[in-house]
This record gives structure tokens, C-alpha cells and sequence, in this order.
């Protein structure tokens, strides 16, 4: 029987273009499917005059540029999932020179973690989802008010954590927990001191001091938490219980065996209704000590609503509500509830007055913070699909009584002052955003002895020393570009269009090689 050259070169050329098109969907599904990585480039620059402090009079505005520079990698696999996120953070013309290579240690990982799936383990058989995820991560938890990611500041916030997830129909649980050392010890005990962060000094008489997170001075020990969800329907129920443990201080900044204790739970409701309407709640109690060891007792309750009038125009009213210490007099029980975690630049106004880096009490005592009252209006008007504007109005008042600290015995005003906040959101791209915003505070006599407005610093000595009265208004505007490319997922669409294209000439082939 003799071969036939035309039919063996068109059974080659069909055998070749099929492995090709095989390896090409192989690489695509099984190589680059388990494979993540993206980057986000993201500057923002800011107009300050007044956000987080209210400004002293004939107080110069700031102007600065900051960028936050990120790669993402990701890998999964069966039974394991990795990732990793390293990141830069800088202010233009942080370096000394456009030459000079000591520019500070801002070049750090975010996030490097790696998480054990169990499923269908005799174990966990019963599971939707069991898994343990290990290393530095991101804690995010519902509207991230007592745990989230901190997006807003260019660093973000991250633990040193292992947590355990569980998962089955409707019901999810998380058991977490951390433990921290600065460095390898050998037998020299288990103190931690901390790595406090530091308040920068907004004018002369503003006292430097540690901020930490969310201005409690000082990094957790270690930490415990359990967090359960519930789905129900379009609605969702959450439970937090959450203790962090606090080196015990001593004088001269040393720190002596053992912690403080601090206890927070409590629970949210996140209700939807007719698939739009938005309804949600929460309450939340803090006891046992303060990283100073004073008893707690301090609590959080808020209610917020967000109402869909039609396509485009969404309405919400709402209040929070954090306990705070009567300044009027002194006390062992510190009642200021501390927002823990979370992303409080979300919650209480853009402009960072409240539980962010700056001083909010009597004098910038935290242990004598009043406590916040914030009843707000929120809008969003969709214009088109990719641009979005939002105007929110907050209503401050402090939780509790003011003390007068130039009149012994009486009380100041408890309201605070009123923000309103202005953001506009275009998505230029899939891959390129476009933020820019415009808040003014106009603020009380109150928010400015709060905000550490008077006796303060050297001139605290004195005890009929004046109190340095700063500006009742403070402004702030910036323009945030995000760009955000998904490296691998452009590949992928190369792949596709390739696999395509291939798919076509395999048909053309086929045409050609048909007998004439």
C-alpha cells in the first residue's frame, strides 16, 4: 500500500496545530489560573490647612505629594495558597538628593502569608471550607470598623498572625491569634516593648506623643479572637470577641513581666431590604483593664441606613455613639472605648479629628477622652457608570462632660462642630481611578480645647498660662490617581486571542487542504 505525501502532511499539519492549541489552553487553565499577580501604583496630594487638628492662626498651609508602590504575587495549589505584597512609601522629595541613597527604610512587606486548605480531610470532611492562614496578613472584617485594612493611609495595616477558618452553608467562623517579639531571645524572658509610633508636632506648642494604633501608645503583646457570621438571606449577622494584651509599664518607658488584659465584643447586623435598601447596626462593649492597667467600661453602639431613592440617587442617615470619661472629675475606670483595629477614616469624618493619629481629650489626654457623638447625612449620586459624587455632613458632639479647664468647676459646650465632606470618583479605565475630595470643619471653642487648643507644653507650668486659640475652621482637599494594572491577567487575554486566532487558522488549513 503506498502513502499518500498530501494526506500525511495534512494529518501532520492537524496533529500540530491540535498540540498547539492543547499546550495553549493547558498553560493558560492549569499555569497561569493558579497565578496572581498585579501592582497598584497610587500618589495623593493633599492641601492641608486644618485636617486632623484645627490650625493656629496665620498658620501656613501644607502642600506634599505621598505614593504608595505595590507588586502583588499570588499562587495557588492544591491545598495551598501563597501571597505576598511588598510595597514602597514615600513623600516626593523624601530622599535628601535626586542622587542620594539614604532615603530611610520605607521599602517593607505588607503582607507574606500562606494558607493550608484541609478540605475533604476525614477531619474537616463535613466542611465547606476549612484552612489555617499563617504569616503577615491583612485582618478585614465586615465595614472594617474594629478590624480592617486601613486602605486609606498609604502603608495600610497588617498582623503578624495564624488563623483558622471554618466554613459550612451559611455559617463562618475565624479563630485567630498572635504573639510578638521583636527579636530572637534565648533566655532572657518574654518582655515586649512595643514599637510606638510617634505623633508629629502639627505647630510649636504641640507636645509629641506616641500614636501607636489608634493613639493607644503602644503594639499588642499578643492577641486572641474569634469572629462567627451567619447569612441570612440578603442580610448578614456577626459576633466579634477580641482580647489584646498589653506589656505592663513602669516608669521611665521600661516595661515589667506580665499584660494587661483588654476584652471587646459584640455584634453587627448588616440588613438588606427589597435587594436595595441598606440597614445596619451594631454594639460592641470593652472591659477589663486599659494597657495601664485602669478597669475598663466603655462601649459602642451605632445605627446606620442607606436608602436607594432611584437609579442613580442613594440617601442615609445615621449615629454612632462611643463612650468616653467624665473630664469634670477623675476616676479608676477609664470609659473610652477604642475603635481597636479598624479603618476610622471611613467612620468619623475624612479629615481624621477623631481616633486616628492626633490628639483628641482634655489637654490631649487620651485617658480623658469624652467619647464622640456623631450623627451624620450621607448621599451618592451616580452620574454615569464610572463617575460617582458623594457629599456626607457629620454632626460632632462629645459623648461626655467637658471640664473648663480655665474655670474650675464648670463644663464646656459638648458640641464639637460639624464636617462636611465632598469626594468625587471617576474610573478612567478598568485599571486607572481618579479620586478627589474637599472637607471643611467648622468647629467649636470646645473641639479647640480638645484638640489640644491651650495649655500644653512648656507653657503648662504656668497655671493662669492663656490658652493659645487656634482657627474655629480647618480645610482639606487632595487628588488621589490610582493605576492598578493586572500584569497576568493581560497575558491571559493574550492567550486567549492567540488560542483564537489559532482556532481560525486551523480552519483555513482546513480548506486549503481539501482536494481540488
Amino acid at each position: 500500500m503506498s502513502l499518500n505525501p498530501w494526506n500525511m502532511k495534512k494529518r501532520f499539519t492537524h496533529k500540530a496545530l491540535l498540540l498547539l492549541i492543547l499546550c495553549l489552553f493547558a498553560l493558560e487553565k492549569e499555569g497561569f489560573s493558579q497565578l496572581l499577580i498585579n501592582a497598584q501604583l497610587r500618589t495623593r496630594t493633599e492641601f492641608r490647612d486644618g485636617q486632623g487638628t484645627l490650625p493656629l492662626p496665620h498658620q501656613t498651609p501644607s502642600i506634599f505629594t505621598s505614593q504608595r508602590t505595590r507588586l502583588n504575587i499570588g499562587y495557588g495549589m492544591d491545598k495551598l495558597r501563597l501571597f505576598t505584597s511588598i510595597q514602597d512609601i514615600r513623600v516626593w522629595g523624601q530622599d535628601a538628593s535626586t542622587i542620594s541613597n539614604i532615603d530611610g527604610n520605607k521599602l517593607f512587606l505588607h503582607e507574606a502569608w500562606g494558607e493550608i486548605v484541609f478540605n475533604d480531610t476525614t477531619l474537616f470532611k463535613s466542611f465547606k471550607n476549612v484552612s489555617l492562614k499563617l504569616g503577615r496578613q491583612e485582618l478585614v472584617y465586615d465595614d472594617e470598623r474594629l478590624l480592617g485594612s486601613l486602605n486609606w493611609l498609604q502603608q495600610g495595616r497588617r498582623h503578624d498572625a495564624a488563623v483558622l477558618k471554618f466554613a459550612k452553608g451559611t455559617w463562618s467562623a475565624d479563630i485567630g491569634g498572635a504573639f510578638n517579639q521583636q527579636r530572637e531571645l534565648k533566655n532572657t524572658g518574654n518582655i515586649y516593648y512595643g514599637v510606638p509610633g510617634t505623633q508629629i508636632a502639627t505647630d510649636s506648642t504641640n507636645v509629641a506623643a506616641p500614636a501607636g494604633t489608634n493613639f493607644i501608645g503602644t503594639m499588642y503583646k499578643s492577641m486572641q479572637f474569634l469572629y462567627v457570621s451567619k447569612e441570612i438571606g440578603f442580610s448578614k449577622a456577626t459576633f466579634l470577641l477580641f482580647k489584646d494584651d498589653f506589656q505592663k509599664p513602669i516608669a521611665g518607658g521600661k516595661f515589667a513581666k506580665g499584660t494587661y488584659s483588654r476584652v471587646t465584643v459584640g455584634a453587627n447586623i448588616f440588613g438588606t431590604l427589597m435587594r436595595k435598601h441598606k440597614i445596619d447596626g451594631s454594639f460592641f462593649y470593652q472591659g477589663n483593664k486599659d494597657k495601664l492597667g485602669n478597669k475598663m467600661d466603655a462601649y459602642m453602639a451605632s445605627l446606620s441606613t442607606l436608602f436607594a431613592i432611584d437609579r442613580k440617587l442613594s440617601l442615609g442617615l445615621g449615629g454612632d455613639y462611643l463612650s468616653g470619661n467624665n473630664t469634670t472629675k477623675s476616676g479608676e475606670v477609664n470609659r473610652r472605648f477604642d475603635p481597636l483595629y479598624g479603618t476610622p477614616h471611613k467612620f468619623w469624618g475624612y479629615m481624621d479629628y477623631f481616633y486616628v493619629a492626633d490628639a483628641y481629650g482634655v489637654q490631649g489626654n487620651v485617658t480623658r477622652n469624652p467619647g464622640l457623638i456623631d450623627l451624620y447625612l450621607k448621599s451618592r449620586y451616580k452620574l454615569k457608570d464610572n463617575l460617582l459624587l458623594s457629599l456626607d455632613i457629620h454632626e460632632f458632639y462629645a459623648g461626655n462632660k467637658v471640664a473648663d479647664e480655665t474655670t474650675p468647676g464648670q463644663t464646656l459646650d459638648t458640641r464639637l462642630g460639624t464636617e462636611f465632606d465632598f469626594i468625587i470618583n471617576y474610573n478612567f479605565t478598568k485599571q486607572i481611578g481618579i479620586e478627589a475630595g474637599y472637607s471643611l470643619m467648622l468647629g467649636t471653642n470646645t473641639l479647640d480645647r480638645l484638640k489640644r487648643g491651650g495649655n500644653q507644653g512648656a507653657i503648662a507650668a504656668t497655671a493662669n498660662a492663656p490658652y493659645i486659640n487656634k482657627r474655629n475652621n480647618g480645610n482639606w482637599a487632595y487628588l488621589m490617581i490610582t493605576i492598578r494594572p493586572d500584569l497576568l491577567g493581560q497575558i491571559n487575554d493574550k492567550l486567549a486571542s492567540l488560542v483564537k486566532s489559532v482556532d481560525g487558522l486551523r480552519k483555513d488549513v482546513d480548506t486549503l487542504n481539501q482536494p481540488k
